[in-house]
């Protein structure tokens, strides 16, 4: 089960979040056939989009994570509505880079560009962090967001495991320094986070709670339940807005030249057929 575990170690001076994403990561490169490389970034993404998930307050907000380092994937974007997450990105199927016999992740998604983080909070305008890409390895990045947007100092581990059928595991842990946190504790906080270069190797091993009972329960860490992530697309209502923005005389028109307007859902490319007949109820129910 996809999940993601908090707790809060050194006394509550720093909390932490152990992050498996493997089912949705599976499920959403089989649905856009991604090619390793592409697979590869966007799991990463996608553990950054649950993390950024699970800290929502209510159920009705949400969120995008777009990444564009102007590389070969192109962009990766990962959305959170009403609590479930979705992703697509612009090139699924980037070609391979290989650096020393290993997917140059950072330099297929580059580092010409931006993250950015756009929160609906339900309030008059939403909040937009943006934040310059720093090496386009995704893991670095989101924690650069954290600290120049948020004012976060945090320690971001992003890792999966890929074989020739596709992700095997996918996952992260983030650990974020609190108020009160001091130097001694940050450098011991690193010295821990450096054992995950390989972590999503550790996964198919330990489950993320025994990673973290190993890794972290000496630092008097309180780990809470487990939480789920959910995956889904509500692009129904969507998609119904995007015919409707058309406009009655246009739609009209896209109808006496084609017979029928089709629209397909970036996210879980579910396709729409809008015929004469449902164009017309459209536009009467709105």
């Amino acid at each position: 089960m996809d999940r993601i575990i908090k707790g809060v170690c050194f006394d509550n001076k720093a909390r932490l979040a152990l992050i498996d994403v493997t089912s949705g990561a599976q499920a959403l490169v089989k649905t856009h056939d991604m090619s390793p490389i592409s697979a590869a970034a966007f799991s990463r993404a996608l553990t950054a989009g649950a993390y950024i998930n699970s800290n929502l307050k209510s159920v009705s907000d949400r969120f995008n994570l777009i990444i564009d380092g102007k590389g070969e994937t192109g962009r990766i974007c990962i959305a959170g509505e009403r609590g479930d997450l979705k992703g697509f990105m612009d090139v699924p199927a980037a070609a391979t880079k290989l650096t020393d016999g290993k997917l140059d992740v950072a330099g297929a998604v580059g580092h010409d560009g931006d993250m950015v983080v756009i929160k609906d909070l339900g309030l008059k305008e939403p909040y937009i962090g943006r934040v310059p890409l720093v090496s386009g390895n995704i893991a670095d990045d989101f924690a650069s967001y954290l600290f120049k947007s948020e004012g976060i100092r945090s320690a971001v581990a992003l890792s999966e495991y890929l074989t020739a059928d596709g992700v095997v595991k996918a996952g992260g842990i983030i650990v974020e320094a609190l108020p009160g946190a001091g130097e001694e504790m940050t450098f011991m906080l690193e010295d821990i986070m450096s054992n995950f270069s390989s972590l999503s190797s550790m996964m198919t091993e330990k489950s993320m709670e025994e990673i973290g009972e190993f890794y972290f329960g000496h630092l008097h860490t309180e780990f809470f339940e487990p939480e789920p992530i959910r995956y889904g697309c509500h692009c129904n209502e969507k998609i119904r807005g995007i015919i409707r923005s058309l406009g009655r005389s246009e739609a009209e028109s896209i109808i006496e030249e084609n017979g029928v307007i089709e629209v397909t859902c970036d996210y879980c490319l579910k396709k729409y057929r809008f015929d004469r007949a449902a164009t017309e109820a459209l536009f009467s129910d709105g």
